[in-house]
């Protein structure tokens, strides 16, 4: 029985790894052997099935075989770094390299969101030395960027399932920010903005979901990026607005979110008992708010020419290109 096509696994790892499978399960194995080829650069030595004919045996000649004798492990981060120091990580390719002795034909493959291969991998310290070449690293993007070669050829004959199912599968990286170093989240901020500026915080509905490795936070208001960038301090994603959850926070240390949940319910900009999340920013004018040269501009258009917002919930860019000098969004 195949396994469900949308994973039931809450862990981001585990949610990812299991979609990918199901994913890899419908397709073709001679696509999979292929993307897996593309994207960690190993050419053609991957070894599947294989289809010969006039195979000469001992005494005899059959007309044709189909054979397959491989292995194929996986491993999946959605962090990145996790292999520049000692660690689980590293501990685990380790224990999972036991699994190749013996078996030239065995592969572990290790997929992360790191940009580039960590440099742990180029010394495998702790692996046997017969099976490091048996371990494979690449990435989200490099098997994205293999993805989108593969549907982009025209001379290809891939079904519509195969497409969907792909297409899919990459917007889940993106999803889940697997294909880039984005660490600046841009939201819509028709009442958010003011909020800011009043609060140093941005108020939104309960479990709303971010990337992780988020540093910086942004407003798209009146058709810009507005210039003010603060870092985030910190997110709850679910908290009930009361007088009570706010003096069980003071009690635990969280001094800021009490008298934030305080002072929102005593001007009445949200009602209590409602449940939100919570983000906390630098203050506007802070020494950890990030002043840009000016607002970025909205230049986005429709493919009839009109103008279309950037955003209309959120966008995820970095703070180094907001920094770069852009000053129109096309630009980003």
């Amino acid at each position: 029985m195949p396994s469900p096509l949308f994973s039931t696994y809450r862990s981001g790892e585990n949610r990812v790894t299991s979609s990918t499978m199901a994913v890899f399960e419908r397709i073709d194995l001679a696509l999979v052997q292929e993307l897996l080829e593309s994207a960690s650069g190993i050419g053609d030595e991957l070894r599947a099935v294989s289809f010969e004919n006039q195979v000469v045996g001992d005494g005899s000649v059959p007309d044709a075989r189909i054979s397959a004798r491989f292995t194929w492990w996986f491993e999946t981060k959605t962090a990145r770094g996790g292999y520049a120091s000692e660690g689980h990580d590293r501990n685990q390719v380790r224990l999972h390299a036991s699994q190749l002795e013996g078996d030239p034909d065995t592969r572990l493959f290790v997929l992360t969101p790191d940009p580039g291969q960590p440099a742990w991998f180029d010394e495998l310290d702790g692996v046997d030395e017969v099976v490091r070449g048996q371990i494979i690293w690449f990435s989200f993007a490099s098997l994205a960027d293999a993805i989108r070669v593969l549907l982009s050829d025209p001379t290809r004959l891939v079904s519509e399932q195969t497409k969907f199912l792909l297409t899919e599968l990459t917007a889940l990286y993106e999803a889940d920010g697997l294909l880039s170093n984005d660490d600046t989240v841009v939201v819509a901020a028709k009442s958010a903005w003011g909020e800011y500026i009043k609060y140093a915080a941005y108020v939104c509905q309960p479990d709303r979901s971010f990337r992780d490795g988020l540093t910086h936070f942004g407003f798209y208001y009146q058709g810009k990026i507005q210039a003010t960038v603060p870092r985030i301090l910190s997110w709850t994603p679910n908290i009930v607005l009361s007088h009570e959850a706010a003096a069980r926070s003071i009690a635990s240390g969280n001094t800021t979110l009490g008298s934030l949940i305080t002072q929102l319910l005593a001007d009445g900009v949200r009602s209590e008992g409602g449940a939100h999340g919570i983000m906390l920013l630098s203050p506007h004018g802070g020494v950890d708010t990030v002043q840009l040269a000016g607002p970025i501009e909205n230049d986005t258009k429709t493919a009839s020419g009109r103008g279309w917002a950037w955003t209309l919930s959120q966008r995820y860019t970095s703070l180094e290109r907001l920094q770069g000098g852009v000053v129109r969004t096309s630009q980003l």
